[in-house]
């Protein structure tokens, strides 16, 4: 099985051909992340310390331990209000204009198949080919459920997040922010991986060393833009096509978005990507859900080539759906220059300018015709 949960440890396993993803529900009942990487069956919650950290809050739960703080530990969706001054996934506000969401572990469901998304595109898989797990966590005080979701492509080497946010209460609430997927690492020294572009040049590589602070970048422009993909790549140094570790990030949504790669004071980084929270305001009245559009994750030990590889053959296999995806296609002739028939008005009053030599008139409208006519073929051909 692709998702197995250990109910000793509280651990969620979930696993592909080559990778392992882990969280765990702690003892307070925050959802932590563990891992993220080559395949194990061993638990990797030895990878959380505890520490007095100064300056760094701690949860009204953890009562006087100061070592237990949510801006230390690596969490599976951060959210505003909890003591953690790092980037989060979520941000909530009420009716009063507080801005908080404690989310507490509530439940858990692991079925065959892979999950869908009403109105938005996302991966598919047959029943037998996938595995879904959806987390509730919720903030009892703010009447807030958030259903994480996991679809498990085993033999992809894939994971897809979404995250459904529900109002439970009688009050309208409002999302500020909410991103799909958040990926929190204890340590690690990254280079970000993103791709920018403009008309006629899209899809640049850019390679960025991530320091303390945060890269972020997006898109507000209606659109995903060739500016800049809804795409990241999170690689270990010397990292190159063939060799070491790197982790992707795919946004499957063409609306505003943003990226955000951060290393906080302790040397830890967080990957966040989902919906822009520039121009986005989204209100939710009584008994309401919102869907966040879908992040398609996949992990590589072997290189950039073999992380590009699966991301081709999940998107092939499990998003494409045209009848052309597995057979030769047609030939398809590019006409949209020669079919605009611009030609066509300005004949009839050249030939009029020209009426003192009708000959030369004459040739003009034959070479127009022509001209439609194999504009008319290539249409037909297209």
């Amino acid at each position: 099985m692709a998702i197995i949960y250990n109910p000793n440890k509280k651990i969620f396993n979930l696993h592909t051909l080559h990778t392992t993803y882990q969280m765990q529900v702690d003892s307070l009942g925050y959802l932590l992340h563990l891992y993220y990487g080559d395949k194990t069956n061993s638990p990797m919650d030895y990878v959380l310390t505890y520490a007095d950290r100064g300056f760094s809050g701690n949860p009204y739960a953890a009562g006087m331990d100061r070592a237990y703080s949510l801006d230390a530990l690596p969490q599976e969706y951060p959210s505003i209000g909890t003591g953690d001054y790092r980037n989060i996934a979520l941000n909530i506000k009420n009716e009063k204009g507080v801005e908080s969401a404690d989310l507490l572990f509530k439940s858990y469901e692991i079925r065959s198949g892979k999950y869908q998304l009403q109105g938005l595109p996302a991966v598919w898989a047959d029943k037998e080919e996938a595995q879904t797990l959806e987390i509730v966590l919720a903030d009892e005080n703010a009447q807030v459920e958030v259903h994480l979701l996991y679809g498990v492509l085993e033999e992809n080497d894939v994971i897809t997040r979404s995250v459904q946010i529900k109002n439970m209460g009688t009050g309208q609430i409002t999302i500020e922010k909410a991103a799909a997927a958040c990926l929190d690492f204890v340590q690690g020294d990254f280079d970000v991986l993103r791709f920018y572009g403009k008309h006629a040049m899209e899809r640049n590589l850019e390679r960025t060393p991530l320091g303390h602070g945060t890269i972020a970048f997006g898109s507000r422009r209606g659109t995903s833009s060739h500016q800049y993909n809804p795409a990241v790549i999170l690689a270990e140094k010397g990292t190159t096509e063939t060799a070491g570790s790197c982790y992707g990030m795919l946004f499957v949504y063409s609306g505003n978005f943003s990226c955000e790669a951060e290393k906080d004071q302790f040397n830890q980084t967080r990957l966040l990507l989902g919906l822009n929270e520039e121009l986005f305001s989204y209100p939710l009245a009584e008994g309401e859900t919102f869907t966040v559009p879908e992040v398609i994750l996949s992990y590589s030990a072997d290189g950039l080539s073999a992380l590009s590889q699966q991301y081709h053959n999940c998107i092939r296999n499990h998003v494409c759906r045209s009848k052309y995806v597995h057979m030769q296609r047609p030939v398809l002739i590019n006409s949209w220059e020669s079919s605009r028939n611009t030609a066509a008005p300005i004949i009839p009053r050249s030939a009029r300018l020209l009426a003192i030599a009708p000959s030369v008139a004459a040739k003009l409208t034959d070479s127009a015709s022509t001209s439609r006519s194999t504009a008319t073929r290539s249409v037909v051909m297209r």
